[in-house]
């Protein structure tokens, strides 16, 4: 039997007994099942069944407490669970999805029956319009048990969170489907769901960790938004802030068995690099919190706590109740595989075994989405139903922005007839293009990302692919150029954005699509039959922006925090690597601890750009503050200017980039000379995604549009087509 796909993972036993006998235990410690968690390390078996139909495995573990291995061995994995994936797991539970079936089941429980593991069947997963339903991210539940009759709390209620701003929940044994939540933040960002025993909900720190986000247990109400206040931020050097802005950060929401509630801010690498150390943030909730607020100090003494960290629900442990564990320590599973003391703010590295197939599961007691945010725009044309005619030249020479269409009549056929509304920054104004054609095939279809100034479209019900004109301005009004490519085979249908080599039409084009997740799909339209599905490192790139560069003929997508670029060229195959290229950052301009508080409590993305008439390149960390109101309290930019050294690649910080204007959104990022298009501002960034505005290098001002009601945001900005 294959190994099943686990994801890092932490998992929780509840009541474990010391009367197993079903355990091999490496270095004698058969007490170690009875307090400690333990993380699944592989599970491995043949194609041989046993009486009862199921497959057996061996399950590896590894138990924290006192650093060794053990196997349960000949564990019946029940059928249904064969070839599914574990989504995550809580209260000792796994979750496994397979066939469009979702199933509840303790038989990764060294406790549970060697030969009748319980399993529990969930209704299908339903997708929403709006949001990701593919990738999860991590799952809670808000009892010991999925059976009713095994609570006292009452009805258990699960929650699956996906990578992205879905969320769904369910009672098992008493829902018929899910009750879909769209989460109000307005980032793909990877935090972690949690249940909250002490205050009955479920909480997800918001991107930035400035806000918690919760849901009561009734479904049917909002969520509920608590600003989180801190105080005692330790005063960090020049070289350590620039270092944890270089870093992955994962926020964490955590509650110990005595209700206490941590918030632990985890920046760790990517890639993952044994020599370089994890840093870890831990804030203690005071008891002086107010009504909406919760204040969250500094700490670097958790007392005799020690917590587990990983893509799964995070939970605290008592160390005392398992000798061995280590007080005052963070164990984590992910890009790092260690203990952190707190203390010394040092980590100590687990080694991880040597096996053919392996799983590292800690076991323990739109598509994009294309929000309906609406803007108003702060200088409206009255002019606009004629723009069309009066400012022809504007579509030659300007970038703009796709803000949807209006539909205006169904045809017979089965086409549309719809004004299709731009936004002109150069001129700041609303524009229109009525009565264009929509042709039916689109009508179903959503558009998933843009390049080189053409749409690309993907039907949810097939997977189907067109490339479309559909937002050209200049192009046929009654009947849009559509390139049809093959249907998508990849195992993740979220999309995180686009990119191509160059025109659709001409013979050597490459169309790239990246997914959230770790998936990347290639094709070359017209030529090629199917896609060429890449599977990216795990845990490096789920949200990260492609981008094609011209002059090294490569995609690149760099990750999180900039630290590293990932590359790969118009030939990969599936099971090529990437090329992977370290970045060295020069001039970081100094700035104070408040600052540097202020930037660690943003949301950050990174776009690499290139100027599309030399070879200058860019780096753009954009940080944004704020998360569900679509008028952000701040966004700043950090531009760095690549030069080829005798050293390799090096990102000089800058504040000039001269004529140029960056445009950034969920789309391809691009470089416009300012001078082409008379109206726009030149050493400055337009950006769509965390509000509406540019941001001016010069004097680190921004600047935001405000939106007119009733025009739903499409976060495309397409270049002009003379690039």
């Amino acid at each position: 039997m294959e190994k099943y796909t686990m994801s890092q993972l932490l998992f929780r036993l509840s009541k474990l007994s010391s009367r197993n006998n079903n355990v091999l235990i490496h270095k004698k410690s058969s007490r170690f099942l009875s307090t400690s968690p333990y993380l699944i390390l592989g599970v491995f078996g043949d194609d041989f069944r046993s009486a009862c139909g199921n497959f057996l495995s061996d399950i590896l573990l590894f138990d924290p407490a006192k650093e060794e291995l053990l196997t349960v061995r000949d564990k019946a994995v029940p059928e249904e669970l064969v070839c599914s994936q574990v989504m995550g797991a809580s209260h000792g539970w796994g979750f496994f999805s397979g066939h469009n079936a979702i199933h509840v089941s303790d038989t990764f429980s060294p406790l549970a029956s060697k030969s009748d593991s319980k399993v529990i069947a969930l209704p299908p997963i339903t997708s929403m319009i709006y949001g990701q339903s593919e990738v999860v991210w991590n799952v809670a539940m808000s009892s010991s048990s999925p059976y009713r009759q095994d609570n006292e709390e009452g009805d258990c209620v699960v929650a699956i969170k996906f990578l992205g701003n879905h969320l769904t929940m369910c009672r098992p044994g008493r829902d018929l489907g899910w009750t879909n939540k769209l989460i109000p933040f307005v980032s793909f960002e990877n935090s972690n769901l949690m249940y909250s025993k002490r205050e009955q909900r479920f909480s997800l720190p918001a991107p930035g960790g400035n806000y918690l986000c919760s849901w009561d247990l009734h479904f049917e109400n909002e969520p509920k938004f608590t600003e989180l206040v801190f105080r005692n931020i330790p005063q960090l050097p020049q070289s350590e802030w620039e270092l944890m802005d270089s870093c992955f950060k994962e926020d964490h929401w955590v509650e110990s068995p005595c209700g206490q509630s941590f918030l632990v801010k985890w920046y760790s690498h990517v890639p993952s690099i044994r020599c370089k150390e994890p840093m870890v943030m831990v804030f203690r909730e005071d008891q002086d919190t107010n009504e909406g607020t919760k204040t969250m100090s500094y700490t670097e003494d958790i007392g005799d706590l020690c917590i587990f960290l990983s893509k799964s629900e995070p939970f605290c442990v008592v160390a005392s109740s398992c000798p061995g564990l280590k007080p005052n320590s963070i164990y984590l599973m992910g890009h790092s595989f260690a203990v952190y003391d707190i203390t010394t703010r040092t980590s100590r590295h687990f080694e991880r075994p040597k096996v053919s197939k392996v799983c590292f599961i800690w076991w323990g007691l739109e598509e994009y989405t294309m929000s309906q945010l609406l803007f108003r725009l702060s200088k409206l044309s009255s002019r606009n139903n004629n723009m069309i005619h009066e400012s022809a030249r504007l579509f030659s020479t300007s970038p703009y922005l796709t803000l949807g269409t209006r539909v205006k009549e169904v045809l017979p056929g089965g086409c549309k007839i719809a004004d299709v509304l731009l936004f002109d920054p150069a001129e700041e104004e609303l524009v229109t293009v009525p009565d264009k054609t929509v042709p039916k095939e689109l009508m179903d279809e959503e558009m998933v990302g843009a390049s080189h100034g053409w749409g690309v479209f993907c039907a949810r019900h097939d997977r189907s692919v067109r490339i479309s004109d559909l937002y050209n301005p200049l192009a046929s009004k009654s009947n849009p150029t559509m390139i049809t490519l093959p249907r998508l085979t990849a195992l993740s249908s979220n999309y995180c954005n686009v990119a191509m080599t160059s025109s659709p039409h001409l013979e050597d084009c490459v169309v790239a699509i990246k997914f959230v997740g770790d998936h990347l799909s290639l094709c070359r339209p017209g030529r090629d039959l199917e896609w060429t599905n890449i599977l990216t490192p795990p845990s490096c790139l789920e949200n990260s922006n492609l981008m094609y560069s011209k002059r090294d003929q490569k995609f690149y997508l760099p990750a999180p925090g900039g630290k590293y670029l990932f590359s790969y060229h118009l030939h990969s195959k599936e099971e090529d690597f990437p090329e992977v290229q370290e970045v060295v950052y020069r001039g970081h301009p100094e700035l104070d601890q408040s600052e540097w508080e202020l930037l660690s409590s943003c949301t950050r993305t990174e776009h690499l750009v290139e100027s599309p008439f030399s070879d200058e390149r860019f780096l753009v960390k954009w940080y944004a503050h704020g998360f569900y109101s679509s008028v952000l309290e701040r966004i700043d930019h950090i531009t760095k200017r690549e030069e080829e050294t005798t050293e390799g690649s090096i990102m000089c910080y800058t504040e000039d980039i001269g004529d140029m204007c960056i445009f950034l959104a969920n789309s391809e990022a691009f470089c416009v000379p300012a001078s082409s298009c008379t109206g726009l501002k030149p050493n400055s960034i337009y950006h769509m995604g965390r509000g509406l505005g540019f941001y001016d290098l010069t004097t680190g001002n921004p600047h935001q549009y405000l939106a007119p009601d009733g025009v739903p945001t499409l976060s495309y900005w397409l270049p002009p087509f003379s690039i």
